[in-house]
């Protein structure tokens, strides 16, 4: 057995026992669950809540009390009922925190808890308040052992130890990283992701040279840095709570030691920059809140937060924002507060996209979809790294593919090709595999025009390339463009929408010049009916009708747009120029989610992938964008 599997089995034997003692000497929770259905079957009343403040004071309860306002300022707020939240307060310990833990189990009114920062408080807690009933969100608790018990009540609201070990192993490697030294506290969490991070890196070929534990209350660590600080290597990992990694970042700078700083997410915070003041700079870590974001409903929290209170959310505002709205939507589909309803339709609805990204969950009620970004600390404030999680992404979605198809067929290694410098025709025709992959189809429609340039422009050659590597089947319908004029092209492309929709599984939409946008939308549209998604390579497409979007990436251009010179003080024998190259390969993805999962299409491609944007119906921006694109013609 791996000494991380033997460690991580004893911290959960440790954690399951506090919660046995406190059950064993607490009320009868079962009686208490009783209670709870009993009320939640009346549907009368307020639905009430309770919010865990963390001590730290971060933004989380600031997040919590927005989403509330907004959900009682709606017409028929819940179910037609008032959200009610309660704040209790949360303790630095189990033990503190036990009184309030029995007080809010006690409380039949109560639907939900979120909160319990603390992956130490969250995963005894859960005991309680799986045998009383209530759904239990911790908004940042990222502990292996939290899930995996078998609970109903249960739901991981942040990603786990295990994501945040592969995302930065992956950050490492995609840097150029080959050699690590790699610094821990001594609490279970920290030792859980040094752990992690250790099998990760081995993954991905790097080698960890040095490793050292340290105590969070110490403050001189001089003679831990003084065994590495004369070695070879790359960057320094660093797993610890904010203010101790802080403390540590400073006398690593202090002692020369000017590598690029990784962590988790405790060093995206007000509590590391200040603890570590000017040595913060080139500290890498991880967010789901980042700064530059493309989530439209990103962009609304952000803007509608900084005028609520007057001040920019933390990323733990967002996961408490988020955390009701989830909550409010589960309500919303299950139509009541019934424990065991509430509990299957959080674990079986369609995935849901939150601020932080997708929401869904498995059966054990751990989080999917949701991933990290990263930024970096530099000129005293976070800034954006563009692209740098989509390697880890494209990887997690080719391990899946493996997982399901074995070596029943060929697959494309995307995570190489996507990168590889090729002629645009080329990089496209793999963009269309990867689309593919994504929604399976086998029958794809296109219009087109049957001479040279009329089937280059519509893309037709680029399909027929990707069905001579896969096993597909185009299905094409001509057009005399040059021939015809406007009013006829229209016409003709109407009757094609219908002819193709009989026999397809999916239709590729090229950029048309000189007809209707909102003729071509409708036409889209259209296929709804069928269940057909439509698919385009026209990075300027904002079409809401469309279901899937690919291009190269907009946020790293090699010509020095999207903030590339961040990465010029990290990377490790790679240059910048290279390197933007490298990254503006990778795909930039936009889907309809709606549209999708209305086809009853899998989720899991789009769960493993983490969309960059997202199209919506009633999107007031894709309706503007769509009045102005400029569109070429096939």
């Amino acid at each position: 057995m791996k000494l991380t599997h033997i460690y991580q089995l004893f911290r959960l034997v440790s954690l399951l026992y506090a919660g046995w003692l406190m059950v064993g000497c607490s009320p009868d929770y079962t009686d208490m669950a009783d209670h709870r259905l009993t009320l939640a079957r009346q549907n009368k009343g307020d639905i009430e809540i309770v919010a865990i403040q963390d001590s730290e004071k971060t933004g989380f309860i600031k997040g919590v009390l927005l989403a509330g306002e907004e959900i009682n300022q709606r017409p028929d707020k819940l179910l037609e009922r008032s959200l009610k939240i309660d704040i209790e307060p949360d303790g630095e310990t189990f033990s503190d925190a036990k009184p309030t833990i029995r007080r809010i189990a006690a409380n039949p009114k109560i639907t939900a808890v979120i909160g319990h920062r603390t992956s130490s408080i969250a995963t005894p807690a859960s005991l309680i308040y799986e045998r009383s009933q209530i759904i239990f969100m911790p908004p940042v608790a990222t502990a292996k052992g939290l899930t995996g018990r078998d609970f109903q009540y249960l739901f991981r609201m942040f990603p786990s130890n295990t994501v945040i070990a592969e995302q930065l192993a992956s950050v490492a490697k995609t840097l150029g990283y080959k050699k690590i030294v790699m610094l821990y506290t001594r609490d279970d969490l920290s030792r859980e992701l040094a752990f992690l991070f250790e099998e990760a890196t081995v993954k991905q070929g790097i080698q960890l040279v040095h490793r050292s534990s340290f105590f969070e209350k110490d403050d001189d660590y001089r003679s831990i840095i003084s065994q590495f600080s004369n070695k070879d290597f790359d960057a320094v990992f660093i797993a610890s709570s904010g203010k101790p990694a802080g403390n540590m970042a400073r006398q690593l700078r202090e002692m020369g030691v000017n590598q690029p700083i990784i962590g988790r997410h405790s060093l995206h915070s007000s509590s590391y920059t200040k603890a570590a003041g000017q040595a913060s700079d080139n500290t890498i870590a991880p967010t789901v809140l980042p700064v530059a974001t493309k989530n439209m409903k990103a962009r609304d929290f952000l803007k509608n937060y900084q005028t609520r209170y007057g001040e920019p959310p933390d990323y733990e505002a967002a996961q408490g924002y988020d955390s009701v709205m989830l909550l409010a939507n589960a309500i919303q589909q299950a139509g009541s507060t019934v424990p065991s309803l509430l509990s299957s339709t959080l674990h079986y609805m369609p995935a849901w996209l939150g601020v932080t990204g997708l929401h869904a969950f498995d059966a054990a009620g751990e989080l999917r979809g949701k991933m990290y970004f990263f930024e970096v600390w530099q000129e005293g404030k976070w800034q954006t790294l563009p692209a740098l999680q989509v390697p880890y992404l494209i990887g997690r979605f080719e391990e899946n593919l493996r997982k399901k198809y074995g070596a029943q067929r060929k697959l494309t290694n995307f995570t190489e090709v996507l990168t590889t410098n090729m002629h645009e025709d080329e990089h496209n025709i793999y963009l269309l595999d990867l689309a593919q992959e994504i929604l399976q189809f086998k029958r794809i429609g296109i219009i087109y025009e049957n001479t040279a340039d009329g089937r280059n422009a519509s893309g037709y050659d680029l399909l027929k390339a990707l069905a001579s590597r896969k096993d597909l089947q185009i299905s094409g319908c001509e057009i005399a463009f040059s021939a015809l004029d406007q009013v006829a092209i229209e016409r003709a492309i109407t009757a094609c929408y219908g002819k193709l929709s009989l026999n397809i599984d999916v239709m590729f939409v090229p950029p048309y010049h000189g007809i209707a946008p909102d003729l071509i939308q409708r036409l889209n549209r259209s296929l709804a009916f069928f269940k057909i998604p439509a698919i385009s390579l026209n990075e300027r497409n904002t079409d809401p009708s469309i279901s899937l979007v690919l291009r190269n990436r907009s946020d790293v251009n090699p010509q020095g747009t999207g903030g590339v010179q961040v990465y010029s003080s990290l990377l490790n024998g790679l240059k910048v120029h290279e390197f933007a190259e490298h990254m503006n390969s990778l795909p930039e993805l936009s889907v309809n989610l709606a549209n999708l999962q209305r086809y009853g299409l899998p989720d899991q491609a789009i769960l493993d992938l983490s969309p960059d944007n997202y199209l919506y119906s009633n999107s007031i921006l894709a309706q503007k964008t769509a009045t102005t694109q400029a569109d070429t013609k096939p």
